[in-house]
Formats: structure tokens, C-alpha cells, sequence
């Protein structure tokens, strides 16, 4: 069985099991804040990996997900509540506008040699605030009296309000990690990885790079408008300043940094680590430093680990499930927590801590045991190639 066929399969496993969540919080009588706070987690790994399909992939870093975010919200609501279609309906057409708004974006600004780098950057950031400009201008849209988004209708046979909503952002968090996922192993993926590394070269052999970062951003813009215009339910009343706002780039960057932009699974382990952690940081009473203790732990593993967690999770896989599961463990048995969410965010700190720890480290470890010869210091190179993860 091919790699390929083993990872599909895994998907299919994977979204089983999380589709059958619902089912086990009713029969076992959990609170409803469990499915809260997965389908907040798969909202930003939605968000995370979208994001990471142009900028992790290709190199070009984007501060545009709040805009094409923003253009999903507001695309339903304004067709919602202004026009009368149904929900089911306009959350298509939220990731089809958000998509076109992505291509159109593409057209003006990898069609000009210069808009690279942090020019590239900076364009994409001033689209959010063009839209949210014309979001309050226009009465249309927004007109600055916001849209209310409370009572919307969605299909009975999901399921209640928050069955139903963590069901439909299941479905788009494992859309977009699959996307992901192809487009890594495919011929789009190298050649964005050849743009990444260098795109002259790249397009010296052949790569179609216009064509591929048309691709790659569209997807992108695509699969965060798809995700937006779900959100737009759980926000409730939708604000151009709650929604065009710098909160969306900032926390995918973080989770995609922290993950590793150049794996697919990156984002998935970065957003499931500051999600976790930003919410039992907010359960202890520090929702107003939060941002301050996961930006510094940012800082640190930016510096230590700079190819991301989740490669030296895939390095140090045996080293990385003793300490994760052997502190959960402990921590149940002890009782320290009445939350497993609590308990399962001491684990990933845990971990986290301990793959901190450098190579070397382990070396007396392995001569102790004899497991074989050591590695070399180089293996920890940070400059990972695509062939490397």
C-alpha cells in the first residue's frame, strides 16, 4: 500500500472518530463546552493550515487571511440576513468570493516583480483595511451598524445549534488539511517548495511559477473565506472591527511558526498547542496576558526550534509520546485537574519542554543503552528541505 493510500486512509479514520464526538459528549453527559472547544480548535487549524498552503509552501508572506477571513463573513452575511439565501447555500459562495478575491489580488501582485518580500507583505496586510473601509461606507454591506447574525436557520438533520456547527467546522478543518496534504505530495507542492528555495531558479527549470502561486493563493483565499463565512455564526453580530482585524494573521502565523510552515501537519500541531493553551490561560484569569506568555513562548521556540515542533516530534517520536503520555498519566492519577483539557495541556507543555532539549543531550542517554550510533550535531540542521520532513 502506498504512503499516499495510508494517509487517505488515516483521514478517513481520524474523521470518523471526531465526527462521532457529538454522539459520545450526549451519552456520557459532558458538558457542552468540550465541543466548544474542539470546534474552536478546528476553526484555527482551518485558518492555520490555509494559510500556510501559499506562505509555508511558496515563501510569500501573507497578512491577507484577514481579509479573505473577512470576506467569508461578511459574503454570508450580507446574503443571509440582507437577501434572504439560505445558510447551507451562501457558505459556498463565501469560499467562492473569497477564492476570486484571492485570484484578483494574484493578478495584481505576482504580476509586478517588485511586489516580493516585505512589499508582498505589506500589500496583502493594507487589502484588509481597503475592505474594512468599504464594509463601513457601504450600507449594502455593513454600513457601520453591523449585521446580526442570531436565529439563522441550519438544516435539522445536523443537530442542534453546536452539534450542528461542530460538525460543519469538522468538515472544512479536514477539507483544508487534506488540500494540504495533496498539494504537498504533488507536482504543485515541489514546485511551490522551488519557489520558496529560489524562484528564479525555479522558473529557470521550468516550474510555472505564476500559475502555481495563482494556485496556491487562491486556495488559500478559498479555504479561509469557506471557514469565514461559518464563523459568522458563532461571532453572532458581525463588525467590520471584529472581524477585519489583525487577530486572524497574527495568531495563524503563530501557529504555523510554532508547528512548522514547511510540513502540512505544521499548522495542525501549532494550532491545537496555542488554542489549548490560550484557553486554559483565559480559565486561570490571565486572558489579559496571555497573548504576552504565548508570544514569549514564541520567541523561544522560534530560537531553539526553529524547523518547528512538529519535526522534532517526528524525530524524536518515542521521546515525544513517553513524556506526553506519562505526564497525562500522572497528572490523572494525582487528580491535580478536574479538567481533561487542563490535563492535556500540561502534557503538551511538557513535551514541548522536553523536546527543547538538544541533541546532545540524549547522547549519554544513548551510550548508556547502546541504542546504536549517535547522530551528528548536523542532523539538527534548521534549514530543512522538503525532502528533509
Amino acid at each position: 500500500m502506498s504512503r499516499r493510500a495510508k494517509a487517505l486512509i488515516g483521514f478517513a479514520v481520524v474523521a470518523v472518530l471526531l465526527a462521532l464526538a457529538p454522539n459520545l459528549q450526549e451519552s456520557l453527559d459532558l458538558p457542552r463546552f468540550y465541543l466548544i472547544f474542539l470546534f474552536t480548535i478546528f476553526f484555527w487549524i482551518s485558518q492555520a493550515s490555509s494559510w500556510n498552503i501559499l506562505t509555508g509552501y511558496s515563501g510569500y508572506f501573507s497578512f491577507g487571511q484577514g481579509a479573505f477571513f473577512g470576506v467569508g463573513v461578511y459574503t454570508v452575511g450580507v446574503l443571509v440576513v440582507k437577501r434572504g439565501m439560505p445558510f447551507i447555500a451562501a457558505l459556498p459562495v463565501a469560499g467562492v468570493a473569497a477564492g476570486l478575491t484571492g485570484l484578483l489580488l494574484g493578478l495584481v501582485v505576482f504580476r509586478v516583480r517588485r511586489l516580493t518580500g516585505e512589499i508582498f507583505a505589506l500589500t496583502t496586510l493594507a487589502i484588509a483595511f481597503v475592505f474594512a473601509a468599504v464594509a463601513r461606507l457601504s450600507p449594502s454591506i455593513d454600513g457601520g451598524t453591523g449585521i446580526f447574525m442570531t436565529g439563522v436557520p441550519i438544516p435539522e438533520f445536523l443537530g442542534e445549534f453546536n452539534t450542528a456547527f461542530y460538525r460543519l467546522t469538522l468538515i472544512i478543518a479536514l477539507l483544508t488539511v487534506l488540500v494540504a496534504y495533496l498539494i504537498y505530495e504533488s507536482r504543485l507542492g515541489w514546485g511551490l517548495f522551488a519557489i520558496r528555495d529560489d524562484e528564479a531558479v525555479a522558473e529557470g527549470l521550468g516550474v510555472p511559477t505564476f500559475r502555481y502561486k495563482m494556485m496556491a493563493l487562491g486556495a488559500n483565499a478559498l479555504l479561509a473565506g469557506l471557514m469565514g463565512g461559518l464563523w459568522s455564526l458563532q461571532l453572532g453580530f458581525v463588525t467590520v472591527d471584529d472581524v477585519f482585524n489583525i487577530r486572524v494573521p497574527l495568531f495563524v502565523i503563530l501557529m504555523s511558526v510554532l508547528g512548522g510552515m514547511q510540513h502540512w501537519m505544521g499548522p495542525v500541531v501549532g494550532a491545537v498547542i496555542i488554542t489549548t493553551l490560550t484557553d486554559r490561560l483565559n480559565s486561570a484569569g490571565l486572558a489579559d496576558v496571555n497573548q504576552i506568555i504565548i508570544g514569549g513562548m514564541l520567541v523561544v521556540l522560534a530560537l531553539a526550534v526553529r524547523e518547528g515542533v512538529y519535526v522534532r516530534m517526528r524525530r524524536r517520536w518515542v521521546t515525544t509520546g513517553i513524556t506526553f503520555f506519562g505526564v497525562l498519566a500522572v497528572v490523572r492519577l494525582l487528580g491535580i485537574n478536574d479538567s481533561v483539557i487542563s490535563d492535556f495541556a500540561y502534557s503538551m507543555v511538557a513535551t514541548v519542554l522536553v523536546l527543547l532539549l538538544p541533541e546532545r543531550f540524549w547522547d549519554p542517554i544513548r551510550r548508556r543503552f547502546n541504542r546504536g550510533p549517535l547522530p551528528t550535531h548536523a542532523d539538527e540542521s534548521d534549514d530543512l528541505t522538503k525532502a528533509d520532513v
